[in-house]
């Protein structure tokens, strides 16, 4: 495994793949993602995002293995519950969760926030795809360089396009969502990559997009932008707004802003939908 694995996390890692030999068949190759993959994970906050690209059909013997192994890593070690792992058939490499309306995708193994889940979903999207074949580590199987994997810088604006419409136009209708904190750290990052993948077409990690974002952004979004940092990185101070309701309504703000500023950057560069 290459170098780019951070040490804190290799026990782990060398664990899974130990716990996988008696089903190592159905493996056509492991490859983490994420922010491990992007040189950026961060101990206190990142999630250790894995596909593992399958083959053949699972019996329920070896899925109640599969459940078992992954209860005993999250007992073992102290970033089991940072594991987000999704056993994607390979037939689905490359496919998009937007194309669920023409193809129908059979759910399959997942495990995150601690749960395993024999018939689950997610991941199928062009930014997964796009780090996979790019700066994807392999962990098992094929290198990336030699999957067969067919994904455009254009089906990574579709996505962005889609969180714009779809995703956020669907969590601004639940506005108290974002008294929490964990949401509103996540919009804030999570715009700024938007913002980043569309303007200066790169997918980075969190906390540079704070960082990259804070030196870009009008001065009206600094608070925010601190706040999300705060947050993220657990600082010991005291929240910078001195109400959460205000703090929603901050955050609801910048979603309306990020939304409107990607759409018309959106719109200069692909056709409209």
């Amino acid at each position: 495994m290459g170098t780019a694995i951070p040490t804190s996390i290799q026990p782990l890692l060398d664990a899974y793949l130990q716990a996988l030999t008696s089903l190592r068949t159905h493996f056509y190759g492991i490859y983490l993602s994420g922010s491990i993959a992007l040189g950026a994970f961060e101990d206190l906050e990142s999630d250790i995002d894995i596909i593992a690209l399958t083959q053949n059909e699972w019996s329920s013997i070896e899925l109640h293995q599969l459940k078992t192994l992954h209860e005993q890593l999250l007992k073992s070690y102290p970033f089991g519950q940072r594991l987000e792992i999704f056993y994607i058939p390979f037939r689905y490499l490359g496919t998009l969760d937007t194309d669920k309306k023409d193809n129908v995708i059979d759910p399959y193994p997942t495990f995150y926030d601690g749960i395993f889940s024999p018939a689950g979903s997610g991941s199928l999207n062009a930014v997964t795809w796009w780090i996979i074949k790019h700066q994807g580590i392999r962990l098992l199987g094929s290198e990336r360089t030699e999957l067969p994997l067919e994904v455009s810088w254009t089906d990574v604006l579709t996505t962005m396009r889609f969180n714009l419409d779809v995703y956020y136009a669907q969590k601004i209708k639940r506005p108290y969502t974002y008294l929490s904190d964990t949401a509103v750290e996540f919009a804030v990052s999570n715009m700024c990559r938007i913002l980043t993948t569309i303007e200066e077409e790169g997918i980075i990690a969190k906390s540079e997009s704070l960082t990259r974002w804070k030196a870009r952004l009008p001065a009206r979004w600094q608070i925010l932008l601190n706040e999300a940092w705060r947050i993220r990185h657990h600082l010991a101070q005291p929240p910078l707004y001195q109400h959460p309701i205000q703090r929603m309504h901050e955050t609801l703000a910048f979603i309306h802003y990020g939304r409107e500023r990607g759409h018309k950057s959106l719109d200069a560069i692909l056709p409209s939908p």
